[in-house]
C-alpha cells in the first residue's frame, strides 16, 4: 500500500520490500546511535525519523520474535473482546 507524496518529505510511493530495506537500514543506523541523515530523501530519510523519534528500539515489531507478536495479538484480541 503505498503512501501519497507528501510536501517536503519525500517520495513514499515504494513496495513493501523497499520499504522493509528502509526500516532495516534505519534500525542498523539508530543501534548505531547514529540520527537520521537530512541528505537523504524519500522512504530512506522517513524510515530514520519514524525508527528514531516515533518507535523504541527495542520496541520495533519489525524487529520482535514471531511468538512475541502472536502473544501480544492474542492478549489484545481478549482485552477488546471483553
Amino acid at each position: 500500500m503505498p503512501f501519497s507524496r507528501q510536501p517536503t518529505l519525500g517520495r513514499y510511493n515504494s513496495t513493501r520490500e523497499e520499504w522493509q530495506g528502509a526500516y532495516r537500514e534505519a534500525r542498523q543506523r539508530a543501534r548505531k546511535a547514529q540520527l537520521p541523515d537530512a541528505t537523504q530523501s524519500g522512504i530512506e530519510w522517513k524510515a530514520q525519523l519514524i525508527v528514531t523519534y516515533e518507535r523504541g528500539l527495542y520496541v520495533d515489531r519489525l524487529h520482535s520474535p514471531v511468538r512475541d507478536r502472536l502473544a501480544e495479538k492474542r492478549l489484545i484480541d481478549e482485552v477488546v473482546g471483553e
